[in-house]
């Protein structure tokens, strides 16, 4: 029998299943095929589920997940697939003291910016 595994966005992009060419359900999680977890340790496709911190699920199931008709199956991110965050923001405490105008003929002084030809 075929099923569909339900697991999260980010664990479907961690996998590297194209996630717009497969179904979403109603929570906005993501429906893999059996096939997409070819890569996946684990003897069944229950145990290959578990590992990515999903379910599988007949058709049936799933129709129900698509149309929100079913009650949704809980999925989770195993901690393998959670990538560090990462934050973006400048260090406010150490700010960065950029050279004057090296490159462009530009040279800063006490906030003022001054162009050289």
């Amino acid at each position: 029998m075929a099923y569909y595994i339900k697991v999260t966005k980010k664990v479907a992009d961690k996998i590297g299943a194209p996630v717009e060419n497969r179904n979403k359900t109603a929570d906005g999680n993501i429906l893999l095929w059996q096939a997409d977890l070819n890569v996946i340790p684990g003897e069944t496709i229950f145990d290959r589920a578990d590992f990515v911190g999903g379910v599988a699920m007949t058709g049936n199931d799933a129709r129900g997940e698509i149309d929100g008709t079913a009650e949704p199956a809980e999925v989770t991110i195993p901690e393998y697939y959670q990538d560090a965050e990462v934050e973006d923001t400048p260090d406010t405490d150490h700010p960065v003291t950029l050279p004057a105008g090296e490159g462009n003929g530009e040279n800063v002084t006490d906030g003022e910016t001054d162009k050289t030809e």
